[in-house]
């Protein structure tokens, strides 16, 4: 019986996901917990491992919005019968519309060989394709439409020798592989991939070979401009599609900013101990390989101030406003299309050593796309940091259901006075944003100012 393949639920609040790449093509066989997809939801892309060993049939291509637990395909042996949803549209599966009305190439739904909709290819009862199983198998691997194959097997049955000769006939060169991210690039910048060198394992074709392949190919047509004396003229619109991840950013900045009353303030922190006491700790903690970043100082300081001050620590719902037992601070790391905000848990209760750990996995795990679902999940409060980009004040837009989010501006020098005496001094923007439903100015200029009294005296941290 054919095992049907889900598209898994990957935390509690997942609510829509998608294909981002079939590793195994329509019609190509899989052995049991080999990757199968790459998954991608509004919090984490995950590969997605087979169930059962097999012939993989697609029933939505990739970059089809669905909700958890669609099926997307199945995984049959050969000679099985495949259900007859097999080939039904994205839509029958549950899938979401998110684009325009009009229907897009890259929502069509792929057709494997099997179909029953042959062309060249003898048929047998009911107009199905006659192959044999092991036909079916190598037109899969080989990425042959085995409907326009005439057989020389008994009765015109397509048999492995069929398959190889018109693999062997197709004229058209076979792309290397490449990753989802190198695949999106090339729409994006017009680079045909079937032209480009793969240089990553296996001739994969990376980010980078599509960056240089674009590259040459404007220095080409400079040189070819420069030559026929044409001038310059302005370039086509293009228009990106919203990946998943963007797309979910977006709906969530709009709700939040359509259903809370969000402010937005700014206090100015006095770093000199701070800066000290950063220096120091490095120094000391240079042969363990731990760094301690001014953010890191913000968020041990953030995480205390909330132990001091619950109703910043809380979540707005229906029912009321929930002040949250544990301080589970989240950090906003930037990625290629979007950003993540990766969970730091228990924050009050770790060592600035600890916490400078914890940072550090989060935000490359976050980067390298291995972050865990459990990694995502509780966040209570939010810290973002724009400084490393010579930010000075910004306002962030609060990640609902919490009620308060820090931004993290650049540490400036700035000049001070003791009496008549100008001092040099380091001083940092603290931007904070808070839906006033929960509470009031008062209450949140408060939490504030505890934050920063701990950053004047960041003593009372290592406590």
């Amino acid at each position: 019986m054919p095992t049907p393949i889900y598209l898994v639920k990957v935390g509690m609040n997942m609510t829509e996901g998608v294909v981002e790449e079939w590793y195994v093509p329509d019609g190509g066989s899989v052995e049991k917990d080999e990757l199968l997809y790459r998954l991608e939801t509004e919090k984490v892309n995950l590969d997605v491992d087979a169930d059962a060993a097999g012939i993989v049939k697609h029933l939505v291509a990739e970059g089809v919005t669905l909700k958890p637990g669609d099926v997307v395909g199945y995984i049959y042996a050969a000679g099985e019968d495949i259900p007859e949803d097999a080939g039904a549209a994205p839509t029958a599966a549950g899938a979401t519309d998110v684009a325009d009305p009009e229907p897009s190439p890259a929502a069509a739904v792929s057709r494997s060989p099997a179909d029953d909709t042959p062309s060249a290819g003898s048929t047998g009862i009911g107009g199905r394709l006659l192959t044999s199983p092991a036909a079916r198998r190598l037109a899969g691997e080989l990425d042959v439409d085995i409907r326009g194959i005439a057989g020389s097997g008994p009765g015109g049955r397509i048999v492995e020798a069929d398959v190889r000769a018109a693999a062997q006939r197709q004229e058209q060169p076979r792309t290397a592989p490449s990753s989802p991210i190198a695949r999106k690039l090339a729409r994006e910048l017009e680079v045909d991939l079937q032209v480009v060198r793969g240089t990553g394992p296996g001739g994969r074709i990376t980010r980078e070979d599509v960056e240089a392949a674009a590259a040459a190919g404007r220095a080409a047509e400079a040189g070819r401009d420069a030559g026929s004396g044409r001038r310059e003229t302005a370039g086509a619109d293009r228009t990106i599609p919203l990946s998943g991840m963007r797309r979910t950013i977006a709906r969530r900045m709009h709700d939040s900013l359509q259903t809370m009353a969000q402010l937005t303030m700014d206090m100015d922190v006095l770093m000199d101990e701070a800066v000290k006491l950063r220096s120091q700790l490095n120094e000391a903690w240079a042969s363990d390989g731990v760094r301690l970043g001014y953010t890191d100082l913000v968020i041990a300081a953030t995480a205390r101030a909330l132990r001091e001050h619950p109703h910043m620590n809380a979540a707005l719902g229906d029912a009321g406003i929930t002040l949250r037992g544990d301080v589970h601070l989240g950090m906003a790391v930037a990625l290629e299309d979007g950003l993540i905000v990766p969970v730091i848990r228990h924050a009050d209760t770790l060592s600035l050593g600890e916490l400078a750990r914890e940072t550090a996995r989060l935000a490359t795990a976050a980067r390298d796309g291995d972050i865990g679902v459990d990694d995502l999940a509780d966040g209570t409060f939010t810290v973002t940091a724009l400084g490393m980009f010579g930010v000075d004040a910004f306002t962030p837009i609060v990640n609902a259901p919490q009620v308060g989010i820090l931004g993290v501006n650049r540490l400036r020098e700035a000049v001070g006075w003791d009496g008549d005496v100008p001092v040099k001094q380091q001083r940092m923007n603290l931007s904070l944003t808070w839906d006033h439903r929960a509470l009031d100015g008062a209450p949140a200029a408060r939490f504030l100012a505890s934050v920063r009294q701990l950053l004047e005296a960041p003593l009372r941290l290592l406590l």
